[in-house]
C-alpha cells in the first residue's frame, strides 16, 4: 500500500485542497480547477506600461501619471474578482503569498533590470485599519520584499478617513482620494527608485496620488505593480 497517497487521500476529506483564485475543490495533485486553468484573464503581451492593459484593450492614450508605469498579472475580472474577494472580504491573508508569486512572475518580466531601493504599499485609513484584519497591499508587498530582497517601506500613510474607491464612480475617485495620502518618513525615500504596490488598478487614482507624494518627497522614480487591473469599458477614457 501506499502509505502516503493513502494519508493524501485521508486528509483531504477532512481538509480538501481548493483552487487559489475561485476555491473550488480540486484534487490533491492539482494546483487548480480545470476551469481557471483554462480560463484566467492573463494580460498578454505587448502592454500598455501607462494603463497596464494589454496593448489591444489600451484606451488610455499613453497618458502619463506620477508613476512611470503599471504591471499586473490579470485583469479584475471572472475568478480573479472571486479570488480578490477571498482574499479581502472572507479575510484570508494566506493567499496574499500565492497572489504574489504571481506578481514576481511579471516583476520578472518587467522589472528585473530596474535597481529598486524600497517596496512601499497602499495604506488603509484610519477607519480601515479598526474593522479589517490585515491590509491586502501590505501583505501583498511583504511576500514581494522577500522574493525580490527590496527592503519593504512603511513610509506612507494614510492621513484620513476615504470613501471605498469600488464604491465611487471612476470620475469621482481622483477627487475622493485627493491629499488623503502622506508620508511618514521623507528621508527614507528621497533620491529612491520605489515600486508601488496595490491588489487592484482601478482608474489609478490611488496609485497616483500615492506615487505623487513619493515623488513629492524626493523619490526619483515610481514603479507600480498590482495584482489585477480593471479592464476598462471602451467608450470611456480612463485616468491611468
Amino acid at each position: 500500500m501506499n502509505f502516503k497517497k493513502f494519508f493524501d487521500a485521508v486528509g483531504w476529506i477532512f481538509f480538501p485542497k481548493r483552487c487559489k483564485y475561485c476555491g473550488c475543490v480540486i484534487e490533491p495533485d492539482r494546483a487548480l480547477c480545470s476551469n481557471c486553468s483554462n480560463n484566467l484573464p492573463e494580460i498578454s503581451d505587448p502592454v500598455c506600461g501607462f494603463c497596464g492593459h494589454s496593448k489591444a484593450d489600451c484606451i488610455c492614450k499613453s497618458r502619463k501619471s506620477y508613476y512611470s508605469s503599471v504591471f499586473a498579472p490579470f485583469y479584475y475580472e471572472n475568478m480573479i474578482k472571486t479570488a480578490v474577494g477571498r482574499m479581502k472580504f472572507r479575510e484570508n491573508p494566506a493567499l496574499c503569498r500565492d497572489f504574489a508569486e504571481d506578481m514576481y512572475k511579471v516583476f520578472l518580466q518587467k522589472y528585473a533590470d530596474i535597481d529598486f531601493d524600497l517596496i512601499c504599499y497602499v495604506p488603509f485609513s484610519p477607519d480601515k485599519i479598526k474593522s479589517r484584519a490585515f491590509n491586502q497591499a501590505e501583505l501583498l508587498a511583504k511576500h514581494l520584499s522577500e522574493k525580490t530582497g527590496i527592503k519593504l517601506s512603511d513610509s506612507l500613510c494614510c492621513l484620513y478617513n476615504i470613501k471605498s474607491q469600488h464604491r465611487i464612480d471612476g470620475a469621482d475617485r481622483k477627487g475622493n482620494v485627493f491629499g488623503a495620502y502622506g508620508v511618514v518618513n521623507g528621508e527614507e525615500v528621497k533620491d529612491k527608485t520605489v515600486l508601488l504596490v496595490d491588489d487592484i488598478k482601478t482608474t489609478g487614482a490611488t496609485l497616483d496620488e500615492c506615487a505623487k507624494m513619493l515623488r513629492l518627497y524626493g523619490a526619483e522614480k515610481v514603479y507600480a505593480i498590482t495584482f489585477a487591473v480593471a479592464k476598462a469599458q471602451k467608450n470611456i477614457t480612463i485616468d491611468s
